[in-house]
């Protein structure tokens, strides 16, 4: 009996590891997707599953971490995972440029960037990620600044006031937080 006790015991507590398998926003109804994928990680991959402008959780998996200084385990390189044709596949790596610009998301998408452009990334309904938005700071020769805006396969010119106002739709985003597993996830 007690034997028993012990195997539904463990049943209910992979249950529940296994819902609790991100931190931050998260569809706990759709980890389960990525339950194969995730067992597959490396000893040194963190992972987190986030809700953005995706019809299914979104998986971010990296090897790289740092403390951002919230406790959060930040970093500036992931690779994007998602379920497409009923298989879970790795659609893209998405990297900021240093770790003052961490990987952040929205209900938008996700977000990379530097101290001179960003870039806001989208997961099609076929499962593929694109460049959504990108913006970018330039100097000629004499330091003056140009800035544009890229949007699909359109690229012009903006004005600084609209670069900022686009680059502030990062530093409002949620920094992704990854974690090894659901023990992780709990702090």
């Amino acid at each position: 009996m007690d034997k028993a006790k012990k195997v539904v015991s463990c049943f209910i507590l992979c249950a529940l590891i296994l819902s609790l398998c991100a931190c931050g926003k998260e569809n706990k109804d759709n980890a389960a997707v990525y339950e194969e994928t995730i067992g597959g990680l490396e000893d040194d991959e963190l992972f987190v599953i986030i809700d953005t402008n995706a019809p299914l959780p979104v998986l971010l998996v990296t090897s790289q971490v740092y403390d951002d200084g919230t406790g959060k385990q930040a970093s500036i390189a992931c690779d994007v995972y998602y379920l497409a044709d009923n298989e879970v596949k790795k659609i893209g790596t998405i990297e900021s440029m240093g770790t003052a610009y961490p990987i952040a998301y929205d209900d938008t998408g996700i977000y990379t960037a530097s101290g001179h452009a960003m870039q806001r990334y989208e997961i099609e309904k076929s499962g593929t990620l694109k460049l959504a938005e990108g913006i970018l700071e330039q100097f000629d020769e004499n330091g003056n600044a140009s800035y544009t805006m890229t949007s699909g396969n359109e690229t012009k010119t903006i004005s600084e006031e609209d670069y900022y106002a686009a680059f502030e739709k990062y530093s409002n985003a949620t920094v992704v937080g990854f974690a090894y597993g659901a023990s992780d996830a709990a702090e």
